[in-house]
């Protein structure tokens, strides 16, 4: 009889369990949003759940939605996410990245400077968000222009690339093969 604490196969990953860890934004990125010792802790001790979902990690500065959330577009946000990984692993976790960029449900004072938030469309949202100067209210976004596509899908991609590791690129191919089929 199969139940939550019995093994499971995705494509190539093996799971020590069915236990699937979901995504908690955690806001404890540091300086540059960074993912910090404390972030690598938290995720370790969580290692004995079967696969671990990571908080959402913007994919460019933009992308940023909430204070100190880790990015994974910047050369020192990758190494933090290196220690996490390494961390979750050395517990004999698994661990996957949450690729994200928010959109509308941002602010000016959380991203680069000071800049309206990008969405497809300029439609402001209901509601407040979280910044270092405490609630704010959303603001009206500035609609993306379709010439910036190109280079919003090509900070995706270098995120992507940023986040796949020889670990990921062993695991990921067998893993969406699974899921297909």
């Amino acid at each position: 009889m199969t139940d939550l604490f019995s093994p499971l196969r995705l494509g190539a990953i093996e799971l020590s369990n069915r236990v699937v860890m979901s995504s908690l934004t955690r806001n404890r990125a540091g300086e540059g949003n960074v993912p910090t010792e404390l972030v690598a802790e938290y995720y370790r001790q969580r290692a004995s759940a079967g696969l671990i979902l990571t908080e959402a990690s913007p994919i460019c500065a933009e992308g940023h939605g909430y204070p100190r959330t880790p990015g994974i577009h910047t050369a020192a946000q990758v190494a933090g996410w290196k220690k996490v990984t390494d961390a979750v692993h050395a517990a004999g976790g698994r661990i996957a990245l949450q690729l994200w960029h928010v959109g509308r449900i941002s602010h000016p004072d959380l991203q680069p400077g000071g800049a309206a938030p990008v969405a497809p469309s300029a439609l402001r949202p209901a509601g407040q968000v979280m910044t270092l100067k405490g609630m704010q209210e959303y603001v009206t976004p500035r609609a993306l222009e379709t010439a910036e596509l190109p280079a919003l899908v090509a900070r995706g991609i270098n995120a992507l690339r940023s986040a796949w590791t020889k670990t990921a690129r062993r695991h990921v191919r067998p893993f969406a093969r699974a899921v297909r089929t």
